[in-house]
């Protein structure tokens, strides 16, 4: 059963809102993994609307966690003094508003570029608000049984004055480096330990704090449970680090049922995405950026990778004929879509990949042929597309095909191998050609020449039919061809390429003597 199938059918007798959720830490520039947590939310969100559920997606930025990293990208000399305080505490690198916007204003601005619809809510005026006081208290009030779910489930022994709460230093304004060890019911007192963690130095501050309205938080494993129950959130999933056996999923499932006293969410773990084979880091800077896949890549097709199998690991590696290989699977997508192939999942995935209802239903030129045509000169790739169709484009499918153009032309730039790059020679290469070739060279010479103008599709025919006359197989003809225009035995179809040429130029080519 496919995962939004199973979803759909778990709320099948839900009576009322729908709260789907997703967050990120604003720890640096977005890397093309976040975009798969916020894609499957959305798909989740959207599929069960289209059930009849009235449903709310939020996407919390987690802005009062410390910054523990520093990514290449920021000034060291500047930013270390920052080590450990709260990203919404932090200046931003242009000075106006907090490092935890800049970083996560990005990701906003390209999730809705993706199509999707969500609420944004920071974390740390959550706190202010006191949404969570009442939930932090009973978090408090139940230190000791915590303590004892985190050894049971997570084999993490905690100590005996372990409390479940991170106030910010009153002192020096960081929270990565404050102990919580004791809560009296009305204040939590803590101490800013100077060599508590490796990645930022505490001022050794001893201090007695109220824990509401935002004047620290709970840890995050702490956190999540008490926000599913603090809220009401419906479904919210997680990459597999947090799934796995014992891990952060496993930990909040068993405080909402001890401590919380509430259902958790509907699940949806799903895998990573990696890069050349590696785990990716916003703040190592490691992996490829949200924003290059996302100027790279059309939005239909981004959701389409993300949601096609949510349980497969996704090595993100857009070198060489990865993104060629992608539309194919896509195009496969959009016939099963039509009924073309059985294929009913991969046909629901395709619609749920789409970011508006008026998406193309119809005829669509295959991705490397595109590239290939683009590169012709003279070509009229709308002309060809509609020699291929057989009738004129509709308006979506012209629509479609500008925007193929668009990503091929990038995709030919940035990451198509050399051998796929092609441009007409102005001389005949170097080459020793065997007498076959030269047989299927007249040939085509005398094809050719009997008429002055030539369509791409008719004339494509034409030298396939060659391969009877002469009893060679088509690769051999076409790779002769191309060895004598572009230098290459491999390229375009080769009716398209000789038709968009000057008709001189071609026949002068094609005699050898």
């Amino acid at each position: 059963m496919l995962w939004i199938d199973a979803l759909t059918e778990n709320f099948k007798n839900h009576k009322g809102e729908i709260w789907v959720d997703d967050m990120a830490t604003p720890s640096g520039v977005p890397h093309v993994g976040t975009f798969r947590g916020a894609i499957i939310h959305d798909v989740a969100a959207k599929a069960l609307e289209k059930e009849g559920h009235r449903v709310k997606y939020t996407f919390f930025s987690n802005d009062f966690d410390p910054m523990d990293g520093m990514p290449g990208y920021l000034d060291d000399k500047i930013y270390s003094v920052y080590m450990g305080k709260p990203f919404f505490t932090i200046p931003a690198p242009e000075g106006k508003g907090n490092l935890g916007d800049y970083f996560i204003s990005g990701l906003y601005k390209m999730m809705t570029g993706l199509g999707c619809s969500f609420i944004q809510i920071k974390d740390s005026e959550e706190y202010k608000k006191g949404t969570y006081d009442k939930i932090i208290k009973r978090a408090l009030d139940s230190s000791e049984q915590i303590r004892k779910i985190y050894k049971e489930v997570a084999g993490s022994e905690k100590p005996s004055d372990w409390i479940p709460f991170q106030p910010i230093c009153e002192k020096c304004g960081k929270i990565g480096t404050t102990r919580a060890y004791n809560w009296d019911g009305e204040e939590v007192s803590y101490v800013c330990e100077e060599s508590m963690v490796d990645w930022a130095k505490g001022c050794g501050h001893n201090g007695k704090v109220s824990p509401f309205g935002g004047t620290g938080k709970l840890p995050w494993k702490v956190e999540w449970p008490a926000k599913f129950a603090a809220l009401g959130i419906n479904v919210e999933g997680e990459g597999k680090d947090h799934s796995s056996a014992g891990g952060s999923r496993d930990l909040a499932n068993k405080l909402c049922e001890k401590i919380f006293k509430v259902n958790p969410p509907y699940d949806l773990p799903y895998e990573h995405i990696i890069f050349k084979g590696k785990k990716m880091s916003k703040s190592k800077g490691v992996g490829i950026s949200a924003e290059e896949v996302y100027n790279s890549l059309p939005p239909e097709l981004i959701r389409f990778i993300m949601i096609r199998n949510i349980n497969r690991v996704i090595d993100l590696d857009l070198d060489g004929m990865a993104i060629a290989s992608i539309y194919d699977e896509y195009d496969r997508a959009h016939k099963a879509y039509l009924g073309e192939i059985d294929f009913p999942d991969l046909a629901k995935i395709y619609e749920l990949s789409q970011i508006s209802d008026n998406f193309n239903n119809g005829y669509r030129m295959k991705f490397t042929k595109v590239a290939h045509a683009i590169q012709i000169p003279n070509v009229d790739i709308n002309k060809m597309a509609e020699e291929e169709k057989g009738s004129k484009l509709t308006e979506v499918e012209l629509e479609d095909l500008k925007k193929r153009i668009k990503y091929a032309n990038i995709w030919l730039e940035k990451f198509a191998p050399e051998s796929f790059k092609f441009s007409v020679k102005k001389t005949l290469p170097e080459i020793e050609l065997s007498e076959t070739q030269k047989k299927i060279i007249a040939e085509l010479k005398n094809i050719f020449s009997s008429k002055k103008e030539w369509s791409g599709e008719n004339l494509q025919q034409e030298i396939f039919n060659i391969k009877d006359k002469l009893s060679v197989q088509p690769k051999e003809i076409f790779s002769t061809i191309y060895l004598i225009f572009i230098g290459k035995d491999s390229g375009p179809q080769a009716g398209f390429l000789l038709a968009s040429l000057d008709y001189d130029f071609v026949l002068n080519r094609l005699d050898l003597k």
